[in-house]
């Protein structure tokens, strides 16, 4: 699969077709924008089903990050301008999206079938977010969540796509911040992933990743290993992090950090 993030490539975090992957952080650590960012740059067929966040969100987000305009703004042109949001989502046509707030197991099934059938293929990746929005038949929680997973790889092996669930970390003190542990997801879900990410934010605001499991590269249970990322919340823009020269600012006529 294409890179997620340079700075994860580097450090061998990459995702892989027919194999499930997670994405996991506390309520607030900016799981979504990192995702969206994540298949911004990937752009490969995604069948994406979106739980967490409704259409005009997931579009006013686009629409912020390809402009880099806050999303007050972004959100105001698909009431005013809908002619210059529909160019500009037109360039993420690779992305295919069910915004339903509580699809079933059988839900994602059938997306994913009728997705076939509409393409001639199934997409390259399929994106879960949030996994425990995904209905529980059972009653149980837990073990609708297990089952969830148990099911991801089965998805992953019959299509052949890359399979991205995001998942919520433990909120508790005990919890490990800004990047939580392996030991932090909620629900004791960690053995069918081969590659999971922890994410969050420091003391200053500033927002990290930690791969916590790799089957095929170095890797952190404990989240020691943070990698920085560049996070411009308002435009939902998650980027590799970028050192500046120790005392640089921009000067007049130079433009902004993200010109």
């Amino acid at each position: 699969m294409p890179p997620a993030f340079a700075s994860w490539a580097s450090q061998g975090i990459k995702f892989r077709r027919a194999s499930v992957s997670m994405l996991a952080g506390l309520p607030g650590s900016h799981k979504t924008r990192i995702v969206l960012n994540a298949l911004v740059n990937m752009r490969t067929s995604t069948l994406a089903f979106s739980t967490d966040s409704d259409a005009d969100t997931v579009a006013s987000r686009l629409l912020a990050i390809n402009t880099r305009t806050s999303t007050d703004v972004t959100e105001e042109w698909l009431r005013t301008e809908p002619e210059k949001c529909s160019r500009l989502l037109a360039q993420y046509d690779f992305l295919s999206w069910c915004f339903r707030p509580d699809p079933s197991l059988d839900d994602v099934w059938l997306e994913c079938y009728a997705y076939a059938e509409r393409e001639g293929r199934y997409p390259d990746q399929i994106v879960v977010d949030i996994a425990s929005d995904i209905g529980h038949d059972t009653g149980d929680e837990w073990g609708s969540l297990r089952d969830l997973l148990r099911q991801s790889k089965v998805l992953a092996r019959e299509t052949g796509a890359h399979t991205l669930l995001v998942h919520h970390c433990a909120d508790s003190e005990r919890t490990k911040r800004p990047c939580p542990r392996r030991s932090d997801i909620h629900g004791k879900v960690a053995a069918i992933p081969e590659v999971i990410v922890t994410c969050g934010l420091d003391a200053s605001g500033g927002l990290h990743a930690a791969c916590v499991k790799n089957r095929h590269a170095k890797a952190s249970a404990d989240a020691d290993i943070r990698i920085p990322m560049h996070l411009d919340a308002e435009s939902s823009y998650v980027g590799d992090h970028i050192e500046m020269p120790r005392g640089y600012a921009p000067g007049w006529g130079e433009g902004g950090w993200d010109d």
